[in-house]
């Protein structure tokens, strides 16, 4: 991992209240060096080769601090399976239905939405199927 990212991912958690301990700096690193959305069981395996220590266990504990300090996103596209975003700022996600790849669209505003007085809108989420580009130029 190099210092420099490390170190930011350690501000990012200080910045947050958590403790920046090795495993949570890693799993941290981990997300943001792989934006596709990775699974707990993609994170454990990307990470277990060079933490010898860590476990599955460990990795949901450390997401779920993640999500509760907002430091990272749960992305629920398909109900079999939980992902995770270190991308917290508004953004679409698309999901191919042919490889599965989970792709953030940033350059498209999300709609605004009206839907009647006493709600509060806390956050947007808006998830779209399809077919990606790179399967499509394959089929």
């Amino acid at each position: 991992m190099a210092m420099f990212q490390q170190n930011q991912q350690v501000s990012t958690l200080k910045a947050h209240g958590i403790r920046p301990l090795n495993h949570r700096v890693a799993v941290l690193e981990y997300l943001h060096d792989n934006p596709t959305h990775p699974t707990a069981d993609d994170i454990y395996n990307g990470l277990k080769d060079t933490m010898a220590s860590i476990s599955r266990t460990t990795v949901y504990n450390v997401l779920h601090l993640l999500v509760e300090k907002g430091v990272v996103m749960p992305v629920t596209i398909d109900s079999k399976e939980m992902r995770y975003d270190a991308r917290t700022t508004p953004h679409i996600h698309f999901k191919c239905l042919k490889c599965g790849k989970v792709t953030d669209i940033l350059d498209v505003e999300i709609p605004s939405v009206a839907i009647g007085d006493g709600f509060d809108i806390t956050r947007k989420v808006l998830f779209l199927e399809g077919i990606c580009p790179e399967c499509k130029k394959h089929s």
